[in-house]
């Protein structure tokens, strides 16, 4: 066992255990009241009876909704609030969602909006919430226009990482998770090119939270130093909604962080030699390479991310391994260098 201790707005700790059978434990010193569990249809299947053993002895409402990005939505958002409106819940209660970051996002905002706020609890399913997404109080659903429009930052109570879930991941699935993994290798120096080759997970998982977990406590609403974290994301973002949501989001920030490669040699003037090791790193992980987009769509979609200012956007480029930095690109010169 592992734990992390997150000192946010909220502090609270990480617990990474082999299963489930600690989740009792860690959700009672937290939590007392009424919980509605929240699934995935995947989730679902695999967890609900789980879930039921390691808590008997709390009331526990379950509710399951569709697997994939489009459950991120306004509607499922009003769905889960009237959900938990009809079953009596009130703000000594809580949420505690199971599943991968979209559940986590959805759970997260609308447990930051019922009764203005609730208590909210993760288990990460996914390698990709494990790594990145359950930590951090980000929390949010997607409008048509884009990702993550609408949302807010609301701590968790507690994140409690059951590595055996991802025995039942596919591989498209880790593909995803590894894709979050290898941005954090070029955030910090502390996950290296061989701890990726390896895939020692419990370690990854380990080593990228400690690295998010100096980020969100230096900067956690996003005004600076944790801006960084978006490594890959804003064209990644874009990619993703391009392509109506049918690849990873992991894997769309593998696709972004291969075009920051290029925008990186091409603003700090580096040689081929350079580019040769930002890539070694990229592939430490052989990810799946999607068709590249014309520069013209990238930029529609770019234009309606958060860090659009105008013409302008804030981008994360990288000077060195280990060392990356937020650049404000005029968004001519961006579709240029794309």
């Amino acid at each position: 066992m592992k734990v992390i201790n997150v000192n946010a707005s909220r502090k609270y700790q990480v617990v990474i255990q082999d299963d489930f059978s600690g989740l009792k434990e860690r959700v009672a010193e937290v939590f007392k009241g009424k919980l509605a569990v929240v699934y995935d249809d995947n989730t679902q299947r695999l967890f609900s009876d789980q879930i039921k053993t390691a808590l008997s002895g709390f009331e526990l409402c379950e509710i399951t909704f569709p697997h994939g990005e489009n459950t991120k939505s306004l509607e499922n958002f009003g769905r889960l609030l009237s959900f938990l409106a009809q079953n009596g819940f009130t703000r000594k209660d809580g949420i505690l969602a199971v599943g991968g970051g979209v559940i986590g996002d959805l759970c997260g905002f609308v447990a930051s909006s019922y009764m203005r706020g609730i208590t909210y609890i993760s288990c990460p399913t996914t390698l990709l919430s494990m790594v990145d997404s359950s930590v951090g109080g980000k929390t949010a659903v997607n409008l048509p226009q884009g990702k993550n429009l609408v949302g807010a930052f609301y701590q968790p109570s507690l994140v409690y990482v059951a590595i055996s879930c991802l025995n039942s991941l596919p591989q498209r699935e880790i593909e995803c998770g590894m894709g979050e993994v290898v941005k954090y290798a070029f955030l910090d120096c502390s996950l290296k090119k061989e701890d990726i080759i390896r895939r020692d997970y419990q370690d990854i998982i380990y080593k990228c939270l400690q690295i998010k977990r100096k980020f969100v406590e230096e900067d956690e609403f996003d005004k600076g130093e944790r801006a960084k974290l978006n490594l890959g994301h804003t064209i990644g973002h874009a990619v993703e909604s391009l392509e109506d949501f049918n690849y990873s989001h992991g894997l769309c920030v593998f696709n972004g962080i291969d075009h920051i490669i290029d925008l990186s040699v091409d603003f700090y003037g580096y040689n081929e030699e350079k580019r040769q090791e930002l890539l070694s790193l990229l592939n430490a992980y052989p990810y799946t390479k999607i068709k590249r987009r014309t520069a013209s769509e990238l930029i529609e979609k770019i234009k309606v991310d958060k860090k659009a200012e105008s013409d302008l956007i804030n981008i994360v480029l990288i000077k060195e391994i280990g060392n990356t930095q937020v650049v404000k690109i005029p968004l001519q010169k961006l579709k240029e260098s794309l």
